[in-house]
């Protein structure tokens, strides 16, 4: 298997899991290790995510898709996902999607990790 071009890595802070994502999350590549991802947090019952992108470089609209469509999944689950620190571009890109208000967002990684402690 090749190498994804986008970067994973997890942690746990609490009830909330983490996921601190790193390079390009785009068409056939980014999106699917991300999809990969989020199955399994849901299957282990880990349905708070956070999704820091401080670290993209690039998202296109098979990213932001994919991230709405397990958006769709977390929550039927009873869970939810925030985004957390979006680049000028990738703002742009899920504003470009009407994403803005399907997803909560926070200017950093802290932030949405506490939304959740006060609005479950």
């Amino acid at each position: 298997m090749t190498t994804s071009a986008l970067d994973i890595q997890e942690r746990e802070d609490g009830e909330v899991t983490v996921l601190s994502l790193s390079g390009q999350m785009t068409l056939d590549d980014g999106d699917l290790a991300f999809r990969r991802r989020v199955h399994d947090l849901v299957e282990r019952g880990r349905t708070k995510i956070v999704v820091n992108l401080a670290g993209v470089t690039l998202i296109d609209s098979a990213g932001v898709g994919m991230m709405a469509a397990k958006l769709g999944t977390v929550k039927s689950k009873g869970g939810d996902m925030r985004l957390a620190c979006l680049s000028g571009r990738a703002n742009r890109v899920f504003g470009t999607a009407k994403l803005l208000m399907v997803f909560e967002t926070f200017e950093d990684e802290a932030a949405a990790v506490k939304s959740f402690a006060w609005r479950g």
